[in-house]
């Protein structure tokens, strides 16, 4: 029982009927979902989500703040006079689901309230919020705004930043996976080769996330939406859950573990020669990030080295 399902069967069923009847006039100017902070916009909720900030629910989007009042109090009284079976619980540091304007729920996740112009916006905002204002669902957009912004979103990153981030991770892979756990493990630093691992995981997940051209959400939905990418989820969520899984670093488990990893760098090597990113076949992945950061037409981005996270 999936609760974005549930809030487009209420809004559809008893809260648009309700508008009909009652705020006909501003039926043409409004937008209504649910989307942004919360395992249900992702599709994701379960029982055990249901402890705090659940229920169903949806925003109103307009296009002009005068209209927010109305709006407000008739959502309001409906929520009173019909409540849903899954009533939302909200906890102190919960979302709100409200009535606003589509400038003000892009600025509230974004610090913009339209498509970022600038390679500064673009940048401003963590890429988890991205993903946020893209998830769940347009239950209905009269005025057409709201799903403006929304796709041009959904077309991703500029070009040259989505290089530039992939550089970065080409990067972070050699040092982490490639060179660095070996010699922690030589040395016996198995707190070091743990957070080595992590880092490992986080960077090949982060990379799948560019190669698909998609945000890659909140930590603690990255790996569950990883399954779910149409480019190397299906190849690396078993690698990662085997990596993850790795009992310690001797004899037969560390040699599985090397294997996986290696598994994943020509997973991702291998992609970025089928997207033409690259054309290096070096196992060590400095080569290819240097490959891509070289294509970067922007020269302040092309500019910096490309192990530098931007």
């Amino acid at each position: 029982m999936k609760l974005l399902r549930l809030s487009r069967d209420y809004f559809e069923s008893i809260a648009l009927p309700s508008l009909r009847a009652e705020l006909p006039e501003l039926l043409p100017h409004l937008a209504a979902g649910l989307v942004g902070n919360g395992s249900e916009c992702f599709g994701y909720d379960d029982e055990i989500s249901r402890d705090h900030d659940w229920g169903v629910d949806f925003f109103v989007w307009v296009t002009d703040n005068a209209q927010v009042p109305a709006l407000a109090e008739w959502k309001r009284k409906l929520f009173e006079n019909h409540p849903p079976e899954f009533p939302r619980t909200r906890s102190e540091y919960g979302a709100r689901v409200t009535v606003q304007t589509c400038g003000e729920f892009y600025a509230d996740l974004l610090g913009v309230s339209d498509v970022p112009r600038t390679l500064t916006e673009w940048r401003r905002a963590p890429e988890e919020n991205f993903a946020m204002a893209t998830n769940g669902a347009v239950f209905l957009d009269n005025a057409g705004e709201f799903t403006r912004i929304r796709d041009e979103l959904l077309a991703y990153y500029p070009e040259d930043l989505r290089r530039k981030r992939i550089s970065y991770r080409c990067m972070a892979l050699a040092q982490t996976g490639q060179y660095n756990l070996d010699r922690c493990v030589r040395r016996g630093d198995f707190v070091t080769a743990r957070t080595v691992l992590a880092r490992f995981t986080d960077s090949a997940i982060a990379m799948a996330f560019l190669l698909n051209r998609r945000y890659r959400p909140y930590y603690k939905w990255a790996f569950r939406a990883t399954r779910d990418l149409p480019t190397l989820g299906g190849a690396l969520a078993p690698l990662l859950q085997s990596i993850a899984a790795a009992p310690n670093f001797n004899g037969a488990a560390y040699a599985e573990l090397q294997r996986d990893i290696a598994a994943v760098c020509e997973l991702i090597a291998a992609e970025l020669r089928a997207q033409g990113l690259a054309a290096s076949d070096d196992w060590f992945l400095t080569a290819q990030g240097e490959e891509v950061r070289a294509s970067i037409e922007d020269e302040f981005l092309r500019g910096l080295p490309a192990q530098v996270e931007v």
